[in-house]
């Protein structure tokens, strides 16, 4: 995938992946992963990383810079919830790679793997005050629907069932 002239690569994630996955985390800034996961953290565990990469759960896109031998920059996520067709959408994407396109390219990818999966609505978590998160949002059509302490649920309609 090429966006404003980055290219980078995307593939599936499996479990022999948490190694490259936490050093993701060491090389982001607590701002970025705070954004994440509206919490502190700065690894995940392998039981979380199992429930990541469950096929029966959803699926974990990796993220690369093909240029520099293919490190991990990002990943992203598209969970089944405990509401029927829906699914929970989320991404983390280091600092240098943020702000020129690649989340709403990944975003738009998660999208249509919910569709193609047929799920009927995709919703994503941010905090109020993200402007990157809310921009890219709205740039995939997606609405506010629900506001939490701290953070806004944003959901958008991905087809029929």
């Amino acid at each position: 995938m090429t966006v404003l002239d980055r290219v980078v690569t995307m593939r599936a994630a499996t479990g022999h992946d948490l190694a490259a996955v936490n050093d993701l985390h060491r090389r982001c800034t607590t701002r970025t992963l705070c954004r994440r996961y509206h919490a502190g953290r700065d690894r995940l565990s392998a039981a979380e990383w199992g429930r990541m990469v469950d096929p029966a759960l959803g699926h974990t896109l990796l993220i690369t810079d093909p240029a520099a031998d293919d490190v991990l920059i990002g990943f992203a996520n598209v969970m089944r919830t405990t509401r029927d067709g829906t699914a929970e959408v989320s991404l983390l994407l280091h600092d240098e790679w943020q702000g020129v396109g690649i989340g709403r390219a990944v975003a738009r990818q998660l999208v249509l793997f919910a569709r193609r999966e047929g799920f009927t609505t995709v919703v994503a978590w941010a905090e109020p005050d993200n402007r990157r998160a809310l921009g890219l949002l709205r740039g995939i059509g997606a609405r506010p629907d629900a506001v939490e302490p701290d953070e806004v649920r944003w959901t958008l309609p991905v087809g029929p069932r």
